[in-house]
């Protein structure tokens, strides 16, 4: 599970785009609208994350605001602060509201508690289950050109604390960024990604004593950076998951090296993975995992000898240098998930049985030993 931040009603509604008539002939602006939904109401019982949650908002908010002209973009924003508020029929609310032309784009985006039952996965609310199937069901029904649906879902804190959600002044560009043309202008169809796989809780980046607080949910401030950082380049959903996924990876295991638990007495979780449900062009469950070709270097390892065009292994994450990488020709595995593989088949055997998130470790000529991580097709 996992909640966002609120104000006390429904009432906190932000429209920050009003579009003009159009001249005669002029074809309509593409807008895309933002529906971001926050839950800090006292049964999410956040207590000293409460601001995480806040800053969630914030963080999605500002993002938008910095890939989008002003005038193209329409947010609205429903901070949750009482729980006769965290109704489904009052989430479902924020998206009757919004007019929607057929070539515009919406973006929901939710942070606060998520878990799932027979029927599905669901955004927990004091007042009820809001199912992920009935939320895209209602974002189909405004007919736009296509859909995002983005959840930060996990678990449940401690209450007593307060929060403040923090004010950032922000210029919107002249035009959208090439990153945003391309996701939400230039796409067409659906997409639903949530923070964590099934059986995983979301988690916050560790609260801080001074300053007091927290910078947020692993999952969004992630996503954020690599929009700030990818903002200029025309980058695919795939890319977007398989960049983000790769952080979130690797930020869990940074703050938590020895795991971490959503409640006293509860398994301890060892990763935090990013779940897609659907997006446009996702790749199948079959063929090559890696794109990696490899022999054996007898004794060493095992030695690649051709990395395929636009595979998983183009896309590596340098962990120590926190950027990405392509894998080459001429470097060698020596492990794979931590585990020392000395020839071919134990590489092969290892990439079967590996998650969808795979450590090597790679010994090159020029660059010595490194890790890198690798979102695999599958």
């Amino acid at each position: 599970m996992k909640n966002h931040s609120a104000l006390a009603s429904i009432a906190c509604l932000f429209f920050l785009l009003f579009p003009g008539p159009l001249a005669s002939g002029q074809a309509p602006v593409q807008v895309l609208h933002v529906v971001v939904v926050g839950d800090v109401s006292p049964s999410a019982g956040w207590g000293k994350y409460t601001s995480a949650v806040a800053m969630d908002m914030t963080l999605v908010s500002i993002a938008i605001a910095e890939n989008m002209p002003e005038r193209q973009f329409n947010l609205v924003r429903f901070e949750i602060g009482e729980d006769e508020y965290s109704t489904p029929a009052n989430v479902l609310a924020t998206l009757e509201e919004l007019v929607v032309g057929a070539n515009d784009a919406i973006l929901f985006y939710f942070t606060g508690h998520g878990s799932v039952d027979d029927k599905g996965h669901f955004l927990s609310l004091a007042a009820g289950k809001l199912y992920r199937k009935d939320l895209l069901s209602a974002l189909a029904a405004k007919r736009a050109r296509m859909v995002a649906l983005i959840t930060d879902c996990c678990n449940t804190r401690s209450d007593g604390y307060l929060y403040a959600s923090p004010y950032v002044e922000v210029t919107s560009p002249p035009v959208p960024t090439p990153l945003f043309r391309r996701l939400f202008l230039e796409t067409s169809g659906v997409v639903d990604i949530t923070s964590s796989s099934p059986g995983e809780s979301a988690f916050f980046a560790p609260y801080q004593e001074d300053p007091p607080g927290s910078p947020g949910s692993i999952f969004t401030t992630q996503l954020v950076d690599w929009i700030s950082r990818e903002r200029q380049n025309q980058r695919s959903w795939d890319e977007l998951v398989r960049g983000v996924s790769l952080r979130v990876h690797q930020a869990f295991r940074d703050y938590y090296p020895k795991g971490a638990t959503i409640a006293k007495g509860a398994p301890i979780q060892t990763e935090q993975n990013v779940f897609p449900f659907q997006y446009p062009d996702m790749p199948t469950r079959e063929g090559p995992r890696t794109g990696l070709v490899v022999r054996d270097f007898p004794g060493r390892g095992a030695v690649i000898i051709d990395v395929a065009k636009g595979s998983p292994s183009t896309q590596a994450f340098l962990i120590q240098q926190d950027r990405f990488v392509s894998l080459r020709a001429q470097q060698v595995i020596v492990a794979v998930n931590g585990k020392a593989t000395s020839k071919t088949a134990a590489v092969a055997d290892a990439i079967r049985k590996s998650d969808q998130i795979l450590r090597l470790s790679i010994r090159d000529p020029m660059q010595g030993t490194f890790d890198v991580l690798v979102r695999m097709r599958y």
